[in-house]
């Protein structure tokens, strides 16, 4: 998914409702401060650039990154691929945007096939 597909189903209301319920779930399972998905912004940039704060604290601890991204399904491998085919981009900024992609992912996937 590229940034402007982000972007574009970020736009859409109820997608970015079900958008940070998902996010807020994930971070909660995980024993995570969700504090922050009250108030995310719907952009990707910013998006971004607050859920790398809420990493930040994270690469102290290896075992709740783990479990993060084991919870949202994003393995070792596709952090590899895509900060291979994104080497401008921090390690904090690569996790960010595959969190999103994936979360954004998941929440499409799940209002398809409620219908």
């Amino acid at each position: 998914m590229e940034e402007l597909d982000v972007n574009n189903y970020l736009v859409q209301e109820n997608l970015f409702d079900l958008f940070k319920r998902q996010l807020k779930k994930d971070f909660s399972s995980c024993s995570l401060d969700t504090e922050f998905t009250n108030e995310l912004p719907i952009d990707m940039e910013p998006l971004k650039a607050t859920i790398q704060g809420e990493l930040q604290p994270l690469l102290k601890n290896g075992s709740q990154l783990s479990a993060l991204l084991y919870r949202i399904d994003i393995s070792e491998i596709e952090i590899k691929k895509y900060a291979a085919k994104n080497k401008d981009l921090s390690f904090e900024e690569v996790l960010s945007e595959l969190i999103i992609k994936r979360i954004l992912q998941k929440v499409i996937l799940k209002k398809r096939f409620s219908q």
